[in-house]
């Protein structure tokens, strides 16, 4: 405890960035920031049960079931995206191949959910099969050098789930110029505190059900495509008009 982060990985939450990230133009270059050990730059390589829809992924990936919840329905694709790029960002990148580091990850799964700890466990599996290239810094600092090396001919995006709540204010404001500064396609799953403090959004957000745990995916920093649980379990899209 005295030697190490939170930094929880949960791969379920790309059930929740996958619509977003199926909507850009094809072949991806993943970029993300806060990304811990990687598992969340798999998107590509899971498999995804959302009730009204299943997309598999690679054999032997964990099944990520996510609920589609109000009466509108995510663009679900009916294939597996293309991404023929990834890198992360983190200040103490986390090694897949080191067993050190997964019994950390481990340990951060909260009690009692058996499931967490057998998805991460298979993501695991499969990140180390082809492990994520991961940079260690500052996401603002590191964010222009990282995205250099992506593939022209594919999409560059920049990613994050539940990161920018753990940096500064100031810090958030300057990660969203250097995002702008990229012309990169930005997909974000923060809570809406968070997002309402960047310079970009202006989202009117419909109202949240009174969850505590919930999160919103927006596109391009200021663009609000849905609600969405911390730990991937259920996606609600917002209707065109909001």
């Amino acid at each position: 405890m005295l030697a190490r982060r939170t930094q929880t990985n949960e791969p379920a939450r790309c059930a929740t960035l996958l619509p977003a990230l199926a909507a850009l133009p094809q072949p991806v270059a993943l970029l993300e920031v806060g990304a811990s050990a990687g598992l969340c730059l798999f998107p590509d390589r899971y498999t995804y049960d959302y009730g009204v829809a299943r997309i598999d992924g690679s054999p032997g990936a964990p099944v990520l079931s996510c609920r589609c919840i109000g009466p509108v329905l995510p663009p679900l694709p009916h294939r597996p995206i293309d991404v023929v790029w990834r890198r992360g960002i983190d200040l103490n990148p986390l090694n897949v191949n080191d067993d050190d580091d997964v019994r950390w990850l481990s340990c951060l799964v909260w009690p009692g959910e058996g499931d967490r700890a057998e998805r991460l466990a298979a993501a695991v599996t499969v990140a180390r099969s082809d492990p994520p290239r991961l940079v260690r810094g500052d996401l603002v600092d590191r964010l222009a050098d990282t995205a250099a090396d992506a593939p022209r001919d594919a999409t560059l995006v920049v990613l994050h789930s539940s990161v920018l709540g753990y940096v500064g204010h100031d810090q958030r404001r300057m990660f969203a110029q250097a995002v702008d500064a990229l012309g990169a396609e930005w997909i974000a799953q923060e809570t809406p505190r968070v997002m309402a403090d960047l310079p970009t959004y202006s989202a009117h957000l419909p109202p949240a059900d009174a969850n505590p745990w919930c999160y919103v995916l927006t596109r391009g920093g200021r663009d609000a495509l849905a609600y969405a649980d911390a730990h991937g379990t259920w996606i609600r899209w917002f209707a065109a008009d909001g």
